[in-house]
């Protein structure tokens, strides 16, 4: 069932039992879930046999604000809940905050304020087989709080099989050592990222198969990048994680040396690379290097380059 927020008092009470998929949209940020209780009694909720749950919050012009807890049913309960997904999630959720969710979820998606990332860490979930977070550009006022949520979400006490992490920009990291997202497994930046940045955060998730930068910023590059001459210290990549990389580089002339020399860098290191998408200014001489390097470098004989418009 999918209905809107304005026609939630015409749902039917017994339609709690039976309801396997619910779609909310067009949701208010005060919404109360007494829609789904009689008028004359407040009484808890528990939807029994739930488990597919989607909510769009109506997207504000006052965004990010710290919201007022609204006041609900005294439990709210989804006993066999298996996905979960969140969308505009700026203010106090009592989904989040106080709901009855189970031990065992596969999939939860939190487009979020970062402050409700605290109440993914406070549930008693045991395992996620698919975790997703996307934090916007402009939501992080306070990123040592922001690092510290985030190292247990993605770090050593990461319940997820699979976890993702979408970021408008990332925020300035006071003390890079003190990062731990060695548990995640896919990153996406949408906002300019610097090559510097970019490396740095690579030797802090060891177990990431999916990168994304799609405004990648190549103004200055590493001597041991730029340098021709240090190539050949890549030439025996290791093994390792990543599958696949979205590499878009922003304000750089067509085949510009610094974004081509930081390409090279990148195929040579990664052995396990499958999927290599580029600006499409550097496709060819992507692809041509590629073949090139293959006889010497026998992981890039199945290594596929794509222009950036071609794959995500």
């Amino acid at each position: 069932m999918s209905i809107s927020s304005k026609a939630g008092h015409q749902i039917p009470l017994v339609y709690r039992d039976s309801l396997k998929h619910l779609s909310l949209c067009n949701v208010p940020r005060n919404y109360q879930w007494k829609s789904f209780v009689s008028d004359s009694v407040q009484e808890n909720i528990e939807f029994a046999n739930l488990k597919h749950l989607e909510i769009y919050y109506k997207l504000d012009s006052q965004r990010y604000g710290s919201g007022e807890q609204s006041s609900g049913p005294s439990t709210l309960s989804f006993p066999k809940l298996k996905r979960l997904y969140l969308f505009r999630c700026y203010e106090h959720c009592q989904l989040l905050e106080s709901a009855m969710l189970p031990e065992k979820l596969e999939n939860v998606y939190l487009h979020c304020a970062p402050f409700l990332l605290v109440h993914l860490l406070s549930h008693r979930w045991e395992f996620i087989d698919n975790l997703e977070v996307n934090i916007e550009a402009g939501a992080i006022d306070n990123p040592r709080y922001f690092f510290r949520h985030t190292n247990m979400l993605f770090g050593n006490k990461c319940l997820a099989q699979n976890s993702s992490l979408t970021l408008g920009e990332l925020p300035n990291i006071p003390h890079m050592n003190a990062l731990n997202w060695s548990r995640m497994t896919s990153l996406t930046i949408i906002y300019q990222l610097e090559v510097r940045q970019l490396l740095v955060l690579l030797e802090k998730m060891p177990s990431l198969t999916k990168l994304a930068v799609l405004s990648l910023d190549v103004g200055s590059l590493p001597a041991s990048i730029a340098n021709e001459k240090h190539v050949k210290k890549y030439k025996c990549a290791e093994n390792n994680t990543l599958t696949f990389a979205k590499l878009n580089a922003v304000n750089v002339k067509p085949c510009g040396p610094n974004y081509l020399a930081f390409i090279r860098y990148f195929v040579l290191k990664y052995a396990s690379l499958e999927h290599l998408c580029v600006s499409p200014s550097a496709l060819f001489y992507t692809r041509a290097l590629v073949e090139a390097y293959s006889q010497v470098c026998p992981h890039l004989a199945t290594t596929g380059v794509f222009a950036s418009s071609e794959l995500y």
